[in-house]
């Protein structure tokens, strides 16, 4: 029992003794030849990254405003957008064609014999042959839902009838009527209702546009600044290899020369692996992002950009944003897009409940009429009746239109027309259909609204919070590069271990890393505040 315990007390003893050496050679000071090469810390500035080079494939350079300008241009999204204005031009053609005047005419041709029944019927049987044609416009008003029209009627009637005077004869007639709606369909109607509905949606349909122009603008600037964050994360990770695979260098060194331990090679070859890895990772995210990048500033499969690789050259500059939270309230209110279009749907429903109550009256309508009648043709005189005829006057279908243009034969009509559906149901239930719809549409914008106050408040916020957060994690970049810097100094002088640099570089990797992401907060924070006051999303 006690050689045992004598023979474990050797070992931990041996031990201890191993370890102390590995730290005494691994801390003293190193002599001139011991010594690697110092390399100084490099003071990295964000922006000077160029993508990853890959095989034949072009690299193009991009600001941010060719970005935007060239998504403006090609951006499928976009160009589908701008579809609907045009279409809905269209549509409010289509419903001002409703006060289009409608021509009208038609031709007919008759011939009819009869059998004589009575010797007042001119013959045993008679023949008669007609000719008629007409003509005429017709027209619904924009103004107080009346209805007009104009009609030319014309006909040629020649017969074999015995008591004929006129053979042929000419018959012309001109016609005005118009109809006015003196309860139901005077203040408004169907279709003046339906040309107001399409010029808002006209409204509407740019005011969506408009949002989906900023949306995208704002996407593309957010990928812009995320795709060059990228390409600084893979040249921040290479740096971070870099700086590991010297590191490893160095230890090899100093394990042949026999002045350090083979575990410490093991930990900055664990080092490089992980570096390699974060590196790696890196270049995944910055493929990723400049595909989702791309994919806003193409027009298709087919576009040469998709297959190039793009090098956003623009630096993230920092503007000072003055954040008035209460100003960006009251413009983004009056000013968004959202809220705007909002608020042209409740004045589509006002005219839905405006048609809807209207449609409520009864239907009482006043009808004017004035017509002038034209005849003409050979005129025949006879003697006795049923005589032989004698030819007094050989006319024509003129002598019809002398007489309406000299007023001869003139006719006036007046009357009123009414029309009640007893106990109105199915239009009383309409319109208080359309009245909780009008109340569900308040309800709906007081609620966007206080959304809109929360969304450029929050958005007002975030632009402070980001620009401390910006200033914190610069504070931090620029100690850790200190820090570094001293860890390499003593390490060179062999005052400092492997263990302590590799994380002083971890730190400092760490702390470029937050300062870049910070920055690209920043910026997009303001870019967002600005956006929430004239869009939603």
């Amino acid at each position: 029992m006690g050689s045992r315990m004598k023979l474990q007390l050797i070992r931990i003893t041996t031990g201890v003794a191993v370890i102390a050496s590995s730290v005494s050679q691994a801390t003293r000071p190193l002599t001139a030849q011991e010594r690697p090469t110092q390399a100084p810390v490099d003071r990295y500035e964000v922006g000077r990254a160029l993508p990853p080079a890959t095989p034949a494939r072009e690299v193009v350079s991009l600001t941010l405003d060719e970005a935007i300008a060239r998504a403006l241009e090609m951006n499928l999204d976009i160009q589908t957008a701008r579809l609907t204005p045009r279409m809905q031009a269209f549509s409010l053609q289509a419903a001002r064609a409703a006060f289009t005047p409608t021509l009208t005419g038609d031709y007919g041709y008759n011939n009819s014999t009869n059998q004589s029944t009575s010797q007042l019927d001119g013959g045993a049987r008679t023949t008669t042959e007609r000719h008629s044609f007409n003509t005429g416009v017709q027209q619904t008003v924009p103004w107080y839902g009346g209805r007009m029209g104009l009609t030319f009627s014309n006909s040629r009637t020649s017969t074999d009838n015995a008591f004929s005077t006129l053979n042929p004869s000419y018959q012309s007639r001109v016609s005005l009527n118009y109809t006015q709606p003196l309860l139901s369909g005077l203040k408004t109607d169907n279709q003046r209702t339906a040309l107001q509905t399409q010029e808002m949606q006209g409204t509407i349909a740019e005011l969506q546009l408009t949002g989906r122009v900023d949306n995208i603008t704002e996407q593309v600037r957010q990928l812009y600044w995320g795709l060059r964050a990228a390409i600084e994360q893979i040249e921040i990770q290479r740096r971070s290899l870099a700086q590991a695979q010297q590191l490893l260098a160095d230890n090899q060194v100093r394990v042949r020369l026999g002045t350090m331990a083979q575990i410490q090679v093991v930990q900055a070859e664990a080092q490089v692996a992980g570096a390699e890895q974060a590196l790696l990772n890196a270049e995944i995210q910055w493929r990723n992002q400049e595909l989702a990048f791309k994919s806003l500033l193409i027009s298709g499969a087919s576009d040469p950009l998709l297959y190039q690789t793009v090098n956003p050259v623009d630096f993230p500059t920092l503007q000072d944003q003055n954040v008035d939270i209460e100003a960006a309230i009251q413009r983004a209110l009056s000013e968004r897009t959202d809220i705007r279009e909002a608020r042209e749907d409740r004045r589509v429903a006002e005219l839905d409940l405006e048609v809807t109550e209207n449609n409520r009256l009864p239907d009482l309508n006043l009808t004017a009429s004035y017509s002038l009648l034209g005849v003409g043709g050979t005129e025949y005189s006879r003697s006795g009746l049923g005589g032989a005829p004698v030819l007094v006057n050989r006319g024509g279908y003129v002598d019809g239109l002398n007489q309406i243009s000299a007023f001869d034969v003139p006719t006036w009509n007046v009357g009123l027309s009414f029309s009640y559906p007893v106990g109105m149901r199915s239009a009383k239930a309409n319109l208080e259909r359309a009245r909780l719809q009008m109340e569900q549409r308040d309800l709906a914008i007081r609620s966007q609204e206080l959304a809109i106050v929360t969304e450029v408040t929050d958005a007002g916020l975030a632009v402070t919070d980001t620009r401390l957060q910006l200033a914190a994690a610069t504070r931090s970049r620029e100690l850790s590069e200190q820090s570094a810097a001293a860890e390499v100094t003593r390490f060179n002088a062999g005052a400092a271990t492997n263990f302590e640099v590799v994380t002083a570089q971890d730190d400092l990797t760490s702390a470029r890393l937050s300062e870049l992401r910070a920055l690209i907060n920043h910026i997009n924070a303001i870019a967002e505040f600005e956006r929430v006051q004239r869009a939603g999303r």
